[in-house]
């Protein structure tokens, strides 16, 4: 039982944590079916879809999702702790 939590909780930080990454470098924008300003889907939703693109994305986007997923994990103490050792 307390792995599939952990795993769980992984999963759901990984979703956030992606969606915040195509949030923060701007390819929200592609996600939207229009123009509003305001967010179209939650950050969790975002994130999932990236993870479904990105087998096929085109290598420039994927660049600037992963660098912006790396700056996106470097912001948690979590990471930190985990990343500081290896």
């Amino acid at each position: 039982r307390c792995w599939r939590s952990r795993l769980a909780r992984y999963g759901l930080g990984r979703g956030f944590t992606l969606g915040a990454a195509g949030e923060a470098a701007g390819l929200d924008r592609l996600l939207k079916s229009n123009t509003s300003k305001t967010r179209q889907l939650s950050l969790f939703r975002q994130g999932l879809r990236w993870y479904d693109l990105i087998p096929n994305m085109p290598e420039p986007r994927l660049r600037l999702l992963i660098e912006h997923f790396a700056a996106e994990i470097s912001k948690h103490a979590v990471f930190q702790e985990i990343l500081g050792k290896i």
